[in-house]
């Protein structure tokens, strides 16, 4: 009996050291993220298969609801607070500049445990997309989520209104003529376009020839006429009652419950849309400014690291999990969100998604103010006011020509 009792001993005793092994060779990293809902549910997704084949390296989830200025709101909030930066971090293209100045993410490249692995992430992208991930001309991300501004449209309201597909508005002022039918007809709202941040803004500005930075991009220049007259356009459709005046988050539910025609929004919102609304939805390309060429700033966010590459173990869980994040098969599970592809990966083109993949000839990058965190700044002042002219009676040209000079003003 007593071998018997020593031998259970150590056998206890191997097992016991054998998990602590197992447990000592185990390495975690964060990941925060900005996403809910279907998104968040196909990161997940990729999160579990990344674990399933890497049985080795937990990946602890973070989600901090909101929008990409949000997530790095929260992020700066936690550093003052004496909290680590994530491993990992979703953030979005238009908020590069500050991160690569200010937070001192790890250089991509510096993540590779080798030469020919580097070229194969390299290889997966168009050195178009592969770009987006760069701030100051270096690549400090691996681009990830990719989405452009398109026209979502309540075909039945068409209907109600006497029309049909075939009058989905392809330029502005095909945009107005129809609001004005459908306001008429209907009663309802006709018009909606995205409001919590200045990439519509963008889309519009730059469409209709104008520009938001000086040649060099040291200063702000959104006080230039083309500006003024796309923003005025858009405060236009407030006053006429084609658009309602509300939130962003009560002009999507609005859209879903079937009282606004056309919402011009993220291809990202497509699977979200086509699942809650009960109506016959349609997808169609961003209108034009008439035979002026569109330029439509890529929306999205890319993998952007802050871990101590130091520790060996997490850097190569890291770059593990980017480079599984970034292969054919995660790419196939997270287009089918409404993002569109990022990589040469083929994927199934969604219903609705075509538009998005035909605008991509358009795309340009999401502008990053200067500045650092000065830009922060110019970035809240200018979404704020912009709000102020869209939902009131201010002039547009006036507006922006003193917001101009009040944000030259904050930067050296």
């Amino acid at each position: 009996m007593k071998k018997l009792l020593s031998l259970i001993a150590a056998c206890l005793l191997m097992v016991g050291m054998i998990t602590a092994n197992v447990q000592a060779e185990n390495t975690t990293i964060t990941l925060w993220h900005r996403w809910g809902g279907d998104v968040e549910s196909k990161l997940l997704t990729i999160v579990d298969a990344f674990e399933k084949e890497n049985p080795d390296i937990k990946v602890e989830v973070t989600a901090k609801p909101g929008e990409y200025f949000e997530l790095l709101q929260k992020m700066i909030a936690d550093l003052a607070a004496g909290i680590d930066r994530p491993d990992l971090f979703i953030g979005g293209y238009n908020l590069f500049n500050y991160i690569y100045n200010e937070l001192d993410p790890v250089v991509l490249k510096d993540l590779a445990p080798n030469e020919e692995a580097w070229q194969a992430l390299v290889d997966r992208f168009e050195p178009n997309i592969l770009d987006l991930g760069k701030a100051e001309g270096v690549l400090i991300s691996a681009p990830f989520a990719l989405s452009n501004i398109v026209m979502y449209y309540n075909q039945d309201i068409f209907a109600e209104a006497g029309l049909s597909d075939k009058d989905v508005p392809k330029t502005w002022d095909e945009l107005v003529a129809v609001s004005k039918v459908i306001k008429e007809k209907t009663g309802k709202y006709s018009f909606g376009m995205q409001k919590v941040d200045n990439w519509p803004d963008l889309a519009m500005i730059y469409s209709n020839g104008g520009k938001v930075l000086s040649d060099d991009g040291t200063k702000v220049a959104f006080n230039n006429e083309q500006a003024a007259e796309a923003i005025g356009l858009w405060q236009s459709m407030h006053k006429e009652g084609y658009a309602a005046v509300n939130t962003d988050g009560e002009l999507m539910a609005d859209f879903i419950a079937g009282n606004v025609a056309m919402y011009i929004s993220s291809v990202m919102k497509l699977n979200a849309l086509r699942t809650s609304c009960d109506f016959n939805l349609d997808v169609a390309q961003y209108p034009s400014f008439g035979d002026k060429e569109r330029k439509l700033p890529a929306g999205g966010s890319a993998l952007i690291s802050f871990t101590n590459t130091d520790n060996s173990a997490k850097k190569d869980a890291v770059w593990k999990f980017i480079d599984f994040a970034t292969n054919d098969e995660s790419m196939r599970t997270f287009t089918q969100t409404g993002y569109v592809c990022v990589t040469k990966a083929k994927v199934d083109v969604a219903e609705g998604q075509q538009p998005a993949y035909d605008q991509l000839a358009y795309a340009v990058p999401w502008t990053n103010w200067p500045g650092g965190s000065v830009g922060l700044e110019i970035d809240q002042l200018y979404t704020n006011k912009r709000l102020e002219i869209i939902h009131g009676d201010l002039d547009p040209a006036a507006t922006l020509e003193a917001l101009a000079n009040e944000c030259n003003a904050l930067l050296p």
